[in-house]
């Protein structure tokens, strides 16, 4: 199963895990967006799909997933999807604060809880939880989502030890600079970005790699990996705020050109 698969991460997971011959679920909320991909992928890795539409960020959303895959001998969750807005948190209301709450945080603690229990059942099974590089600090102009991935970074970590001794492999993959829509839709000027984007398929790949290693948390990219390591933290946090600032800016001014 793989969440958020109309685009971006997820949607490259799709390519990557039909390409290797698994069926699939397709979860999002465009249903010709994922019907689309579900063919193309069925026609060409002569694998079985199904697509199950779902707005994430809906409290009764995951429960609502998980009804309907419960005749589906499910191994595999990629739990995805995601979203935010950069900006002051002040300035967003709180309604708008915990929706995206709900899709960043809430839904992969309550897929994880599902699936987990599914495959502890079942002896084996895997769940990869993307979160973001971000989540390893706060981020100014995106506080909001930089606390909510750091809960899916803590939560799939420690999962990682809780369930292997009944066979559930947990990764945390933590993207930070992958070539996907949302760069556009935040409004970040590619220019401003200290690396350059990575292809999402190319993060996909080197991700698979890692999960098959057995590693419970994941940065794609050595350019990345470098970056997390040796930028001082009052460095990053200063860097990585004043672009999402020039963002917030663009975004507003696009909106009220609209």
């Amino acid at each position: 199963m793989v969440t958020g698969a109309s685009s971006g991460i997820g949607r490259a997971f799709a390519e990557h895990l039909a390409a290797a011959g698994l069926h699939l679920v397709l979860a999002a909320r465009s249903t010709e967006a994922l019907e689309t991909l579900g063919a193309t992928l069925a026609r060409t890795h002569h694998i079985d799909y199904r697509v199950v539409t779902v707005d994430l960020s809906r409290p009764e959303s995951a429960s609502s997933l998980v009804d309907a895959t419960a005749d589906l001998d499910v191994g595999l969750l990629v739990s995805n999807a995601g979203g935010g807005r950069p900006g002051p948190l002040l300035d967003q209301s709180l309604e708008e604060l915990h929706r995206r709450f709900t899709l960043n945080a809430t839904t992969h603690l309550d897929l994880a809880h599902a699936f987990g229990r599914r495959f502890v059942a079942r002896g084996h099974g895997g769940i990869v939880l993307v979160s973001a590089a971000g989540a390893v600090h706060g981020l100014p102009n995106m506080a909001h989502e930089s606390a909510a991935k750091a809960y899916v970074l803590n939560l799939g970590e420690a999962l990682h030890y809780e369930l292997a001794s009944a066979g559930v492999d947990v990764m945390v993959l933590l993207p930070g600079n992958i070539d996907t829509p949302i760069i556009d839709s935040f409004g970040i000027d590619r220019a401003t970005m200290p690396i350059r984007p990575r292809p999402a398929k190319a993060a996909v790949r080197e991700s698979v790699g890692a999960f098959l290693r057995g590693r419970p948390t994941f940065v794609p990219g050595r350019l990345m990996r470098m970056m997390l390591r040796l930028l001082p933290r009052t460095q990053s946090i200063r860097i990585n705020g004043r672009m999402l600032g020039q963002a917030a800016s663009a975004l507003a001014a696009r909106e009220a050109a609209v």
